[in-house]
C-alpha cells in the first residue's frame, strides 16, 4: 500500500488542515531532533499553527538562546544582517529576561507552598508602643 502524493496547495478543509499540521509538526520536530543528535548541531525551530499557537523546539537550551546566537552571527552571513536586527535582538533579550523571572517566581511559589502551614500562620512578635 503506497501513499497518495499531496499537491502542494493550501488544504481548504479547516479540520483536515489542523490534523495535517499536527501530524507534520510532530514529524518536523522528530527530524530536527534526529539532525541535532546525529550531526551534533544546534537546531532551533519556530512554528505558528493555523490558529496562531506557537510551537518552538531547541535542541540545546532555549529557543531564545538559538536566536540570540543567530543575531550575533548575522553580520557573517552571506545575505547580510537581518532588517530591524536591533529591534528583534532587544525583544529576544526581553523575552529571555521575562522567562527567567517567571521561572524564578514559579520556583519561589513552589518553595513557599512546601513550607509548613504553621510558618505561614505565625505572626512575628511586635512590641506595643509605650504610652
Amino acid at each position: 500500500m503506497g501513499r497518495n502524493k499531496l499537491s502542494m496547495k493550501k488544504i481548504d478543509n479547516p479540520s483536515r488542515r489542523k490534523v495535517t499540521y499536527s501530524k507534520r509538526r510532530d514529524g518536523i520536530i522528530k527530524k530536527a531532533t534526529e539532525l541535532s543528535v546525529l550531526c551534533d548541531t544546534d537546531v532551533g525551530l519556530l512554528m505558528f499553527s493555523p490558529n496562531g499557537r506557537l510551537t518552538t523546539f531547541a535542541s540545546n537550551g532555549r529557543i531564545e538562546d538559538v536566536f540570540l546566537r543567530y543575531f550575533d552571527q548575522s553580520n557573517v552571513l552571506e545575505a547580510g544582517p537581518v532588517e530591524q536586527e536591533g529591534y528583534l535582538y532587544q525583544n529576544l533579550k526581553r523575552l529571555k529576561y521575562e522567562r527567567e523571572m517567571l521561572e524564578k517566581i514559579a520556583k519561589f511559589d513552589s518553595l513557599s507552598f512546601s513550607l509548613p502551614t504553621h510558618i505561614h500562620s505565625h505572626r512575628p512578635y511586635t512590641q506595643k508602643p509605650k504610652s
